[in-house]
């Protein structure tokens, strides 16, 4: 009995301490957030990297706090106009069904595109752009791509609707952006 009451408060402890130390890893990232807010951008990637070193336990929680920390990773690349590896962090982040903020990232994939090419060219790109069902995450989410061929750059997102290959043919990118997040953004 006693040799039970023991392996139960250890256990107990441990999961603690684990809460504890996640707990921490957000804490890192909302003062992240706070300094990249207010241009602090060396403070912004300290806490960041605090961030990164904690150990989230696996699945989604570790997904969801990895692509949380991929978002702020982001942040400060586009404020130190560093558009394409912005595009690139934020293109290595993927799985809506895995705790990812999706429209936060797509969205923040738009904006890095018009600080680097402008409005309009952005804009007329995507009226050129056909859309496709994204091969590598069909599986599991909901992901189209559209090449957009004058900006040199493939754009991957997630759209809240869920189609065929063949319903895709006669579904036009404008009506499946409409759904997305990211659209206003385009106008």
């Amino acid at each position: 009995m006693k040799t039970f009451l023991t392996l139960c408060l250890l256990h107990l402890c441990l999961v603690a301490h684990g809460q504890d130390h996640t707990k921490k890893g957000y804490i890192y990232m909302e003062k992240s957030q706070r300094k990249l807010a207010q241009g602090k951008l060396d403070q912004a990637r300290d806490y960041l990297e605090r961030a990164r070193k904690v150990d989230f336990h696996g699945g989604n929680p570790e997904a969801t706090a990895h692509s949380r920390m991929n978002l702020i990773e982001a942040q400060i690349l586009l404020q130190e106009k560093r558009y394409d590896d912005a595009l690139r962090v934020l293109d290595t982040t993927h799985g809506a069904s895995f705790g990812v903020n999706c429209f936060e990232r797509d969205s923040l994939k738009i904006v890095t595109l018009i600080k680097k090419h402008g409005l309009q060219k952005v804009n007329a790109a995507f009226t050129k752009g056909n859309v496709q069902i994204n091969p590598d995450t069909a599986n599991f989410d909901a992901t189209y791509c559209v090449s957009l061929n004058d900006l040199g750059y493939t754009f991957c997102f997630y759209a809240p609707i869920v189609l065929t290959e063949e319903e895709l043919k006669s579904y036009p990118l404008a009506a499946l952006a409409k759904e997305c997040s990211f659209y206003p953004l385009l106008f």
